[in-house]
């Protein structure tokens, strides 16, 4: 057994987050925590990812006293101080859900963060045209299969050094990486159900595992259909968040002021006509500008 200076305030990273305890990574171990009172007094919520300060109770346990500054924080799923959002989808079984692949986009770019989008199964037949506009717009795309004993260091070049989010809808194949990633972790993999095409959620709780063969954390999530954008996102605002649309919105007649639905004189829109941007990216802009415009009036109601 470790031993561990009882009563000495530490710090340490929250890596999950179950059954009400904190399992926080310290230099010399992982040490389960509770809350302490204060902090629920305060309205404070530890999180996945968290810098905190521990108080040690004996060399297994402990109380989270303290939660250190956040770089940032996502809320669905719920983790802080990411550096990097890796979007996860598949070219088939099940099909790309492209608009909750550009909602994940969006919400990756308003956070500020590196986006990744890592696409499995290209040994399956479907849409090969499907990671063209992702491209296009100057995203890391990285292709693999997974099914296979495929070289894996494309998309570790990508990870290496950095604090990731794994996201994605259910059954792309999440948790068939982290086992090639990390083989020793006991992570059941889901199937597709043949009735829906649909991914069985297999993830159930948010946790951060470290990588050390190449220095790198990675925060899995449990698969979603729907992911809520930012509260704090604008809809006059969402074209910043679509890099292809963000470098045409001084050319639009209106400038900032261009929803690039109806205006006449959109650049966005002649874009799209002309091929310039992808219809489908142009699709999905229009469905979370709807959702994001109904939101803000649903507020003065």
């Amino acid at each position: 057994m470790r031993e561990l200076a009882v009563s000495k305030p530490v710090q340490g990273r929250i890596l999950k987050i179950l059954a009400g305890f904190y399992f926080v990574d310290l230099p010399d171990g992982i040490l389960r925590c509770r809350g302490r009172g204060r902090l629920k007094a305060q309205n404070e919520s530890p999180m996945v990812g968290d810098l905190v300060t521990v108080e040690p109770i004996d060399a297994e346990e402990g109380t989270v006293i303290d939660i250190l500054p956040r770089r940032n924080l996502m809320f669905r799923p719920a983790v802080a101080n990411v550096e990097q959002l890796v979007v996860m989808a598949a070219f088939a079984a099940p099909d790309p859900n492209r608009l909750l692949v550009d909602r994940l986009l969006v919400t990756g770019e308003f956070m500020e963060l590196r986006v990744v989008l890592c696409v499995n199964k290209s040994d399956l037949s479907g849409d090969p045209e499907f990671t063209a506009p992702y491209i296009a717009a100057g995203y890391p795309v990285v292709e693999l299969s997974l099914s296979d004993d495929e070289d894996l260091s494309p998309l570790f070049a990508e990870l290496r050094g950095r604090v990731s989010v794994l996201a994605g809808q259910s059954g792309v194949g999440k948790s068939s990486l982290l086992r090639r990633l990390r083989p020793a972790l006991d992570i059941a993999v889901g199937e597709v159900s043949e009735k829906t095409s649909m991914g069985k959620h297999t993830t159930r709780h948010v946790e951060r595992i470290r990588v050390a063969d190449w220095e790198a954390y990675i925060v899995d999530t449990p698969g979603f259909s729907k992911l809520e954008l930012p509260a704090q996102m604008r809809a006059a605002d969402l074209s910043d968040y679509l890099p292809e649309m963000r470098s045409l919105r001084e050319y639009c007649k209106f400038g900032h002021d261009c929803r690039h639905v109806t205006e006449p004189g959109c650049a966005v829109k002649s874009a799209t006509e002309s091929g310039e941007v992808s219809q489908r990216r142009y699709d999905s802009y229009r469905m979370l500008y709807a959702e994001l415009d109904e939101r803000e009036r649903s507020q003065y109601r």
